[in-house]
């Protein structure tokens, strides 16, 4: 993630801790809390908007990261989840295209003709409507606030101009988080060291919707396999679709040693 600020930038999407009191024991992280506040301002956008869920996530262009910050419910974290093993889905363009993305009414032919594997699983799980904007500071996109109702209906004028709000105040929380850790942190190791300390303590201390497991296991897939981490990730995305399990559960199972992909990709060859 790119800011404006000249101290650097926070490890996007490389694991969220919504609860502080369960941080990483590493120096600093107990202290400081890059995505404190990001729960509140979910739970607050559902109130005010009339939706039926919310999530923010964070990625990052110079690599495939996106990880889960918060999600409202398990429908919410569902929808987020589903756009990330397919690689498909408005909360990904709305990122990439910096544009608002909403769909009133899945059922239109217009968004099943953009999206047909997201749509139809999305409905699948109850989802009628669906609402991403991009959450920027600066000018730099570091990620998205995702929406959703059970029922179809466009979002009114004060619920549209309340999501928009919050999508702002996430972008200037994470930033002002951010710079608050670096405050606290041994400045001559410069910001990038402080974001691989800030990222490996929440490895081993990740929280409720972290995906650091999901990049860890694609490390050791792409060993197994003998293929850059990103094709290992693609990997792991398409057992997953192709099982009917989360990613989270099959990188779980590959971190333990209980899946091997070599293994599978031997079976496929017979």
């Amino acid at each position: 993630m790119n800011g404006t600020s000249d101290r650097g930038s926070p490890a996007e999407g490389e694991g969220a801790n919504p609860d502080p009191s369960q941080a990483g024991s590493t120096k600093n992280v107990a202290d400081t809390s890059v995505f404190t506040g990001i729960g509140q301002l979910c739970e607050t956008v559902v109130r005010l908007s009339g939706v039926d869920g919310a999530a923010i996530a964070l990625l990052t262009r110079s690599s495939r990261v996106r990880d889960l910050v918060y999600a409202t419910d398990a429908t919410a974290q569902q929808i987020d989840e589903l756009q990330f093993t397919l690689g498909e889905g408005p909360c990904l363009d709305a990122y990439h295209d910096d544009n608002n993305q909403l769909l009133p009414d899945l059922t239109d032919a217009s968004a099943n003709g953009r999206w047909p594997v997201f749509i139809g699983e999305a409905l699948d799980i109850g989802v009628r409507s669906v609402f991403a904007f991009p959450v920027v500071e600066g000018g730099n996109p570091l990620g998205v606030l995702e929406l959703y109702r059970r029922t179809p209906g466009a979002l009114a004028v004060d619920e549209l101009n309340a999501a928009l709000t919050i999508a702002a105040t996430a972008a200037f929380t994470v930033r002002q988080n951010w710079d608050a850790y670096l405050a606290n942190t041994d400045h001559a190791t410069g910001a990038d060291t402080a974001a691989e300390n800030l990222s490996e303590a929440q490895v081993d201390s990740p929280g409720a919707f972290s995906r650091s497991q999901v990049y860890l296991a694609s490390g050791m897939a792409a060993v197994q396999l003998g293929v850059p981490a990103g094709d290992a990730l693609d990997r792991l995305r398409a057992y997953s679709y192709q099982h009917g399990r989360s990613i989270k559960d099959v990188s779980d199972d590959v971190v333990a040693r209980r899946l091997n992909l070599r293994d599978e990709a031997d079976l496929e060859d017979i």
